[in-house]
């Protein structure tokens, strides 16, 4: 529960102000409007709209898996409508105070809600309150009044968020009207037929109550599927866990046993054994590969913010090309650096694993390449941003593979199935997208798009 004395002094203004406001509000209703029911089962509407406030606080339904909104708008434009002027107000503002109070919202964040409605309720109230004789004057009065509380109550419930966090005040009036318009409408919609009917056709009016238990199947499937989102995220943070802790036990022993096979290598005279310390040692430095990439691979996984600083990607690309000269010469492929007019401008991003995913894009272009085949670099920039593309000689791509390329461990001749997967991961958290041309016994071509 939040302290009054905690506030900031425009919360605090507001706080008071707001209240106030609509108690003006509600004493020119009253005057204006009078304290006398048109017919006596309208009064009836005061006790409803205090059990619907209450419920409506109490259990409050989720429009989207991060957004909830509340039907108490319903009952208290029922009770702005039906009630005399100089009661509607009064009874909405009453009842969502007694509701906050249920929840234990404090008395500073009551009073402001149910100051909040109530100058709502009041200017509804004086716009179209409904009598016994309706007709489409009157109707219309009615609906121009639920837009207007729906308007003033947005107005004026997005106030204490812009006062306390500082954020612009037409930001969050955007923001809010966005996420909320749809839900509010059909809310308006429903208050404004329920009180029409209430009057012209009583036994029919609860029918527009029928979108409550749709709104309640919605709400237990959104529920439904908040909970299989939290399990599933919990299975990937497990599976981040398991893939640096398997990096990080095994690397140690893999290194003693890289030392004691090079020692081994060393004092080997040939045959058969010195063949078997061979086929192990370069079964270990393929092991070894596979373990840093897993390392970038939980790396890459991970929610903490990018470490973002000015890249120039030619400079990152000659860093990659550099890195991997000796094992391109090795296997007798080329490697050529295509740099565009454009290419030097810097861009905000994760140096350590943008260079991770060319690294890997490059790693794949020099093992299915030929000897004798070149590997080309392309560092541009088209329309949409900056562009790095890989271009290997190798034999293409098989068709059934490309729609699972990019996912994790789809073997291949050329490695582990896990650099593309990485590729694509660090790309993805970069906001940028990317993809492969390949034509059969003439090689691929990976293009990496990043915005900005």
């Amino acid at each position: 529960m939040v302290a009054f004395r905690t506030f900031s002094a425009p919360l605090k203004a507001a706080v008071i102000g707001v209240p106030a406001a609509g108690i003006i509000l509600a004493t020119a209703a009253a005057l204006s409007g009078g304290f006398t029911a048109a017919e006596p089962w309208r009064w009836l509407i005061a006790p409803a709209c205090l059990a619907g406030v209450v419920l409506a606080e109490k259990y409050p339904v989720k429009i989207g898996p991060e957004q909830k909104i509340n039907l108490g708008a319903l009952p208290c434009l029922l009770a702005a409508l039906l009630l005399p002027p100089g009661v509607g107000p009064a009874t909405a503002a009453i009842s969502v105070l007694v509701g906050n109070r249920l929840v234990d919202r404090s008395w500073p964040e009551g009073a402001l809600n149910a100051g909040n409605t109530l100058a709502a309720a009041a200017v509804a109230a004086m716009v179209g309150a409904l009598r016994s004789d309706l007709d489409i004057t009157q109707d219309a009065r009615a609906t121009v009044a639920a837009l207007v509380y729906l308007v003033i109550n947005l107005c004026l419930a997005v106030l204490p968020a812009a006062l306390h966090s500082g954020r612009g005040y037409m930001s969050l009036l955007r923001q809010g009207a966005a996420a909320t318009w749809t839900a509010s409408l059909t809310l308006g919609a429903c208050a404004v037929s329920i009180a029409i009917l209430s009057v012209e056709a009583p036994l029919v009016a609860p029918l527009p109550l029928i979108v409550l238990p749709m709104i309640y199947r919605m709400n237990r499937a959104i529920e439904a599927q908040g909970k299989a989102n939290e399990q599933l995220a919990g299975v990937l943070a497990a599976q981040r866990r398991f893939l640096t802790d398997v990096s990080h036990q095994v690397a140690t022993p893999l290194a003693t046993i890289m030392t004691n096979l090079a020692i081994l290598s060393r004092a080997s005279r040939g045959g058969a054994a010195g063949e078997a310390v061979a086929d192990s040692v370069a079964e270990a430095e393929r092991m070894k590969r596979m373990l840093g990439r897993l390392r970038s691979l939980a790396h890459a996984d991970e929610d903490v913010p990018l470490r973002r600083e000015l890249v120039d990607l030619a400079e990152l690309t000659a860093d990659v090309v550099h890195a991997y000269t000796a094992q391109a010469q090795t296997s007798g492929v080329g490697l050529v650096t295509e740099i565009g007019v454009h290419a030097h401008q810097r861009l905000l991003a994760d140096k350590d694993l943008l260079r991770e995913a060319v690294a890997n894009l490059v790693d794949n272009a020099v093992r299915v390449s030929p000897r004798g085949a070149e590997v080309k670099l392309r560092v541009d920039r088209n329309a949409a941003g900056p562009v790095i593309a890989v271009a290997d000689s190798g034999p293409g791509i098989e068709d059934d593979r490309l729609p699972r390329l990019f996912e994790r461990f789809q073997r291949s001749d050329s490695g582990s199935g896990l650099g593309l997967a990485i590729a694509r991961r660090v790309v993805e958290r970069h906001g940028g997208t990317i993809r492969v041309t390949t034509l059969q016994g003439t090689g691929s071509t990976f293009t990496i798009e990043l915005p900005g």
